[in-house]
């Protein structure tokens, strides 16, 4: 590029992540973009993370270190991050993955050459504890389409690994799409308001490194790790709850995205029709329109399933 390069802040937010935290800012603070701050958030960690972040704050000014007093939980540590960026992009980073060198610097190209995009991510590989490349990850999704419905309708059906959310996006978009909010799976709602306000683009190349930290968990395992994980102060009421009751506070802050999004009012119900049928059908979330049009289809003897009928749009 040949004008000056925008600032890019990285947040970091972290939580007992001593044993890979090293590797990961050692690969933040390897990236070729030159205009970097890095901005990490200890959620008042019990191990060694802060001898481990005090050490290269220290060391590299590139560096800014705060530290809770307590575990405020992930949604207010990822938001933390956020709040002191002081980036015209942003890009979070975990505390135990790696990246490619031109990660940062080949997606805000991305995002310099098309105005418009509001986000840009690399392909993913999985990696294990020791570095080695386990599988490419499927997570590939288009969500390039100039109709903001096109996109919202197109991610919510298909997204399942929620890598894209460590890309590199413009901070004011981020901002806009609210941050995590305090429900399972907020990753999938930011993902889904960055949808509504513009193009998501892929950069090609295996630039993000996603290490796979944790043993293998069973569906009920890895609902009350996440409940934990996103609020300690409510896990033990939500750890109570199924799964389709957690996925309906998702859904309905999906629906309330739609209220306050730019589409019209026929894009806003099809929208609304479609998220409906994506949750009821991916998460079993209970709705009374979607269980009228399914019995509709079965009078009808239409086969086609919902989410691919919705996908095509609405019928005349």
């Amino acid at each position: 590029m040949d004008k000056p390069l925008p600032l890019v802040t990285i947040g970091l937010p972290t939580y007992n992540g001593a044993k890979y935290l090293a590797g990961a800012l050692d690969s933040l603070l390897a990236q070729d973009y030159p205009n970097v701050e890095i901005v990490v958030s200890d959620n008042g960690s019990t191990d060694d993370t802060e001898v481990v972040a005090r050490g290269y704050a220290r060391r590299f000014d590139r560096i800014r270190y705060y530290r809770l007093d307590s575990n405020m939980g992930a949604a207010a540590n990822f938001n933390r991050t956020l709040s002191l960026a002081r980036g015209v992009y942003f890009m979070w980073a975990s505390d135990h993955d790696l990246r490619e060198p031109t990660l940062v610097s080949r997606c805000v190209e991305a995002l310099e050459a098309n105005p418009a995009a509001v986000l840009a991510y690399p392909q993913c590989l999985v990696i294990d504890a020791n570095g080695t490349v386990l599988e490419e990850a499927d997570d590939q999704i288009d969500v390039e389409q100039a109709s903001s419905l096109a996109r919202y309708k197109h991610l919510i059906w298909r997204l399942m690994i929620c890598n894209m959310i460590y890309g590199v996006a413009r901070r004011e978009a981020m901002v806009a799409a609210g941050g995590y909010q305090d429900v399972i799976a907020p990753d999938r709602l930011v993902l889904a308001r960055l949808a509504l306000q513009g193009p998501i683009v892929r950069v090609a190349g295996f630039l993000f490194l996603r290490r796979q930290n944790r043993p293998p968990e069973t569906l009920d395992e890895q609902r009350l790790r996440q409940v934990n994980d996103l609020n300690p102060a409510t896990a033990e009421e939500r750890a109570a709850q199924a799964a389709p009751s957690l996925f309906r506070a998702l859904r309905d802050l999906h629906v309330q995205a739609l209220n306050e999004s730019a589409l019209s009012r026929r894009q806003r119900w099809d929208a609304k029709v479609a998220t409906l049928a994506c949750f009821h059908m991916r998460h079993h979330v209970a709705s009374n329109l979607v269980r009228a049009l399914r019995a509709g289809a079965r009078v009808t003897r239409q086969t086609p399933r919902l989410e691919r009928w919705w996908d095509r749009g609405p019928r005349p």
